[in-house]
């Protein structure tokens, strides 16, 4: 069919991307909580908008809401469906097929034509897709937007006769107010992007798209009769923006008995008066002419619309956010990312957020405490708290990774406190409280000066206990873990023990008793039924650090050895945080997997001889005669509190007596030995 005389081919403005950086931020929430490392598309929402449009090309802006299940914007925006394609590596991304995505769209597009479904919501005829990835260790993030749209013939384009008129000069100044009206009541925003007016007098009255069918957009040569409007994001004044494209596209397929007629279109535009109502003044006017187009074979359509680079050609841009964004929450972006990595390449159900909520109290900042504490923060730990009495010395800082020369100035400063801050130092995203705070220790005699002092020490070591969900006894002799010890017991909190010789180390975890009355054999010792620290012993702790010379006071180690044993005691932790009985987890020596957690086995204790590069890890059950564990000693504590304690601070020996130790020792004195010979046992067997 001859086309009018006088009639040019209709251009559209390419539509351009607009990302805000809401979106890269929600981009990185999803991709390390929900995606990881699935590269399956994701739908997502953009809008464009036809309100006072600030740049002279439109846009398709996506914020932190694209990611919401329905579209959610403002009456003067129109929704875009898009595809989210995120990729896990550059390579990936450079790689994949830039056509094939686009037909594959556009082929979504043509059903949706060809079934009528576009005709009742035109706005899946505004579609995107978002090609990316996201470097999230360096925040860079590449990108390509694309906008896909059949490139049709020469002889199958749109038509324009005339000139390209403004509202304003057509319509009255009533009639373009009440278009405006029109368009904000527009309660459904899928029928936002394309729809019919018919107007007689100063009544402009809606009507959906699919109307066209029955009522026709035609010329009559005034004002009065049917218009077809499409909400146009461009401020160009030679025609109308990228969505209107598709929109005739469909209309040419799917009505052919518009084919050759005179269709008056309205590019719709909003502007805000000075008396703060919507005018569509600057809306353009025009008369088209569609041609014959067939989408029936999709395979000879062919697709265009991947976006121009800030060069002006066909590629990806990329945006770096590591500056502009907060360091702190990058900080614990990164720290998240180390640890989902290892959940989503190895360990897929590994529960993260429990060790990350554990609120652990480390009893002493020494040489162990200051590696447990790093080993802690590696798991992705926020909540440590430090107690120590002592102050940083000068031959600290080579052993005690948290400390630094300047902590050990003008006599030292506290060495909770200085770990501490040496941890917020590292990363400020950890919650870590360092306390100067003196532990009272069997065998220390507590004078009538130091009662209070020690009533307050005491009543605060047991407000931290109650506070926090694991104990790290971490001191370097051995009383001063007796009242810890009892605390945890007493108060059924994960406690776990690390002891350093010259060359051997010694690593539990103390039982946690319960209501469970599992039974103990020589193969599994159920949790409750884990001994303690003081469980082998047959006699109390006293004052280790009396009569001693100071070579003999200080803790003499290999330096590796205790990097090593804080290591075991940090893994053992969050081994027994996996494990389905949490702390109940039994000690199981029979290689049975339904005994294991995530991570593997959980032992009772582990004990290493670095002189042999060797370790062992036994278990034992409790004693009941146990001098910090036992029910005599936790029911004693429990009934008379400080005055208790004071009695064993002062003679180490009363604990003995509490807890039936001394009675046993009796009893076992009494008891005769034999002494067999080689020929008596030759005759025995």
């Amino acid at each position: 069919m001859a086309q009018s005389e006088g009639a040019d081919i209709l251009r559209f403005s390419p539509f351009s991307s607009s990302i805000e950086p809401s979106f890269w931020h929600k981009l990185m929430q999803i991709k390390l909580d929900v995606d990881r490392l699935d590269e399956r598309t994701r739908v997502i929402w953009g809008s464009y908008s036809v309100a006072d449009p600030p740049a002279i090309t439109s846009s398709v802006n996506v914020d932190c809401t694209a990611f919401n299940c329905e579209f959610e914007g403002p009456k003067t925006s129109v929704g875009a469906y898009g595809c989210l394609l995120n990729k896990n590596t550059i390579e990936s991304f450079k790689n994949a097929d830039k056509m094939k995505l686009l037909s594959d769209q556009g082929e979504d597009m043509v059903n949706d034509i060809i079934s009528g479904k576009a005709l009742g919501n035109p706005a899946l005829l505004t579609r995107f897709i978002l090609l990316m990835f996201a470097d999230l260790k360096k925040y860079n993030f590449y990108y390509w937007f694309a906008f896909p749209a059949i490139s049709l013939p020469a002889a199958s384009a749109v038509r324009v006769v005339g000139p390209v008129k403004k509202l304003k000069s057509v319509f009255s100044s009533e009639q373009r107010l009440s278009l405006g009206q029109v368009f904000l009541k527009i309660s459904d925003w899928t029928q936002r992007s394309a729809f019919l007016i018919t107007v007689a007098g100063n009544l402009v009255s809606f009507l959906p798209l699919t109307s066209i069918v029955n009522t026709l957009p035609v010329c009559t040569g005034t004002v009065d009769g049917c218009y077809l409007v499409i909400a146009d994001p461009s401020v160009s004044d030679d025609g109308p923006g990228w969505p209107s494209r598709n929109v005739l596209t469909m209309l040419a397929s799917h009505c052919s008995h518009l084919i050759g007629l005179h269709l008056q279109l309205i590019s719709l535009r909003l502007v805000l008066s000075r008396s703060r109502e919507w005018h569509t003044d600057s809306s353009l006017l025009m008369e088209v002419i569609l041609g014959s187009v067939s989408l029936n074979d999709s395979s000879s359509l062919k697709w265009i619309g991947w976006e121009r680079n800030s060069s002006g050609k066909y590629g990806p841009r990329s945006v770096n956010l590591s500056l502009s964004m907060d360091p702190k929450r990058l900080a614990e972006a990164s720290v998240d990312l180390n640890l989902k990595l290892m959940k989503w390449r190895l360990v897929p159900d590994l529960n993260l957020e429990i060790v990350r909520d554990t609120k652990c109290l480390l009893l002493g900042a020494g040489t162990l405490g200051c590696a447990v504490a790093r080993i802690l923060m590696g798991w992705g730990v926020r909540n440590i708290t430090l107690v120590d009495s002592g102050r940083v010395s000068y031959s600290n800082p080579v052993r005690q990774s948290l400390f630094t020369y300047e902590d050990c100035l003008n006599g030292g400063k506290s060495k909770a406190v200085a770990a501490a801050n040496g941890l917020v130092r590292i990363f400020p995203g950890v919650n870590a409280t360092g306390l100067d705070l003196n532990i009272p220790m069997p065998g220390h005699p507590v004078g009538p000066s130091l009662v209070n002092e020690t009533e307050e020490n005491v009543k605060r070591l047991e407000q931290l206990t109650d506070e926090h969900d694991a104990l790290f006894l971490l001191m370097d002799s051995r009383e001063s873990r007796w009242l810890p010890t009892l605390l945890g017991a007493c108060k059924k909190k994960l406690t776990i023990c690390a002891a350093l010789g010259f060359d051997t180390f010694l690593v539990m975890r103390h039982g946690v008793s319960s209501e469970s009355d599992a039974s103990v054999n020589d193969r599994c010792i159920p949790g409750n039924q884990l001994g303690c620290y003081y469980c082998s012993d047959v006699i109390a702790p006293g004052n280790s650090l009396s009569d001693r010379t100071l070579d003999q006071q200080c803790t003499v180690t290999r330096p590796g050895l205790s990097a090593i044993a804080s290591g075991f005691a940090v893994e053992l932790l969050v081994s027994v945080l996996q494990h389905p009985l949490g702390a109940q987890a039994p000690a199981d020596n029979s290689n049975t997997s339904d005994q294991e957690s995530l991570l593997g086995r959980v032992p009772h204790s582990i004990r290493g001889h670095l002189s042999q590069f060797e370790l062992i890890t036994p278990a034992s059950p409790k004693f009941t005669n146990c001098i910090a564990c036992s029910k005599k000693v936790i029911d004693e504590y429990q009934q008379n509190g400080c005055e208790f304690l004071m009695k064993v601070f002062n003679c180490p020996d009363y604990l003995k007596d509490v807890s039936g130790l001394s009675q046993l020792c009796k009893e076992t004195e009494n008891v005769e030995v034999f002494d067999w010979s080689d020929s008596e046992t030759e005759d025995v067997e």
